[in-house]
């Protein structure tokens, strides 16, 4: 399979240098994105956000070949790679891209993290339920609880892995919405535009899983809110003690991180050095 991974340009510049940022924001979330960040950041560079290739799970992808599609139009653009950034499960992609990049740049790139996490189980759950109760607004009241017994059943199955678990939540929910709107007679073009969304964004989630971020995130600067349940903080009540070059913490909650002007001028401060 040829993958194909395009790159928005969230601020254009004559600059050679680079800045990438990574976060999956195709699902019509609540939480800010990078162009808000980016707004309001003061650096000349060119800031470019991924927009992942639309591989369904379970389609034999794997990370690797996941990532390599990610660097092709980076390398191809000739410029220099200043920083990369990355948010939530972003974060893990975010310091390979850096790591891989390092060798090929006379300055390995700046790593800035926000609330960063590895994927997990959970977190592919949670952030199922998110997507899906957007989705599910054109959906009918069995289907919406067709696949919400299926996102249950299947997290507890004997053997579960995350990849497996989002391979398994696509082939139902791609089965019931076809079945929805063939019904209702609508637009099956939409529904396979609605798919694809769905497919890469747990492909994302689930991809991540194959690339382990704690030794690459020694080097980062992490943006940290105030949200327990994120980041961090998440990872400290978990038991683990994650190891950071240096973490800037603030008063915002998670969904807010980027709204900030505050964190907007310390990110410009560490973009600077």
């Amino acid at each position: 399979m040829n993958l194909v991974t395009a790159w928005t340009t969230l601020k254009e510049s004559d600059s050679s240098d680079l800045v990438l940022c990574i976060d999956f924001t195709g699902t019509g979330r609540a939480e800010a994105g990078f162009p808000e960040l980016v707004a309001r950041v003061d650096i000349d560079a060119t800031f470019w956000h991924v927009e992942p290739p639309g591989v369904a799970p379970g389609s034999g992808i794997d990370g690797q070949q996941y990532l390599a599609s990610w660097l092709e139009p980076v390398t191809a653009s000739g410029k220099t790679v200043r920083a990369v950034m990355g948010y939530c499960v972003g974060a893990v992609y975010a310091g390979e891209l850096a790591d891989r990049l390092a060798g090929t740049q006379e300055r390995a790139p700046a790593l800035i993290l926000f609330d960063p996490e590895p994927t997990s189980l959970a977190n592919v759950y949670f952030q199922f339920g998110k997507v899906f109760e957007i989705l599910s607004s054109i959906l009918s009241q069995q289907d919406v609880a067709v696949t919400q017994e299926a996102r249950d059943r299947l997290l507890h199955q004997e053997g579960v892995t995350i990849e497996s678990y989002a391979e398994q939540l696509y082939a139902t929910f791609s089965q019931v919405a076809h079945n929805a709107f063939g019904r209702a007679g609508l637009d099956m073009e939409y529904a396979e535009e609605m798919l694809g969304t769905f497919s890469a964004f747990l492909s994302f989630m689930s991809l991540a899983d194959q690339f382990d971020p704690w030794d690459s995130w020694r080097r980062a600067v992490v943006v940290s809110s105030s949200s327990q349940l994120n980041g961090l903080k998440k990872a400290r009540a978990s038991g683990i003690e994650p190891q950071v070059a240096e973490e800037l913490e603030f008063e915002r909650p998670h969904a807010d991180l980027f709204r900030s002007e505050e964190i907007a001028r310390a990110v410009t401060k560490v973009l600077e050095r």
